[in-house]
């Protein structure tokens, strides 16, 4: 799973920002449905009509908390990773999966935004209706860029019935990690995915993918499914 820290309090922050903060937490550890404003609002040391007039009430800030945590998130470690368009493809992928290791498991992305990492884990596994926006903003041009370097990769668009598949079992191997953690740690303590372990795991993730993409290459070389894109 992902980890989790102890939530402070910062009084140099702004009332907005320990809204934001304390709700996360809260979200987090106790789900949309049991979390109360009241009790929000204690941990964030503001009163509830601070909360209405940030996030006009309890759906607003939840929403507001999704969209800070996942800008955080991608801000911090983009898809990129600093790596730049004229990268060979096998590059870029490196970069994207090391990107997304970083960004679920370390301290600096979600692996320390304390409750905030379960309440990600929540939204994967039951998605709410305010994980609609996050969807289109960060998730969809996410999984583009990805299928767009494995088109690079292949040399050719072998379409979404190959190109998709491709892509989310990339995307799901980094996943497991973050949230089969504990499990990963019984059955394999030195492939735990602690900060120590991102890079070695990342890497290993990469040469892994690297030759599936191969194998389905030599698969497709004979058959393109021109089918466009679902977006």
């Amino acid at each position: 799973m992902f980890i989790i820290g102890k939530h402070m309090t910062d009084c140099s922050q702004s009332t907005k920002e320990r809204i934001l903060a304390a709700a996360g937490d809260i979200f987090g550890r106790e789900g949309f449905k049991a979390a109360t404003i009241r009790g929000i609002a204690k941990a964030a040391n503001a009163n509830i009509a601070a909360i209405n007039y940030h996030f006009q009430g309890k759906e607003g800030l939840y929403a507001a908390v999704l969209e800070n945590v996942f800008h955080q998130g991608f801000t911090r470690f983009p898809s990129k990773l600093g790596i730049e368009e004229s990268a060979p493809p096998e590059q870029q992928l490196r970069a994207f999966i090391k990107g997304m290791f970083y960004r679920l498991l370390s301290r600096d992305g979600w692996g320390g935004l304390s409750g905030q990492g379960r309440l990600i884990a929540r939204e994967l596994l039951e998605p709410t209706p305010a994980f609609e926006r996050i969807l289109d903003k960060y998730i969809k041009p996410h999984k583009d860029r990805l299928v767009s370097i494995l088109v690079a990769m292949m040399g050719k668009d072998i379409g979404p019935r190959y190109l998709l598949p491709c892509a989310i079992s990339i995307i799901g191997q980094c996943i497991y990690y973050a949230l089969a953690g504990p499990v990963i740690t019984k059955i394999a303590v030195e492939d735990s995915p602690i900060e120590d372990n991102l890079d070695r795991l990342a890497e290993f993730v990469w040469l892994f993918s690297l030759g599936g993409i191969e194998r389905i290459r030599l698969e497709t070389t004979h058959t393109v499914d021109n089918t466009p894109l679902p977006h």
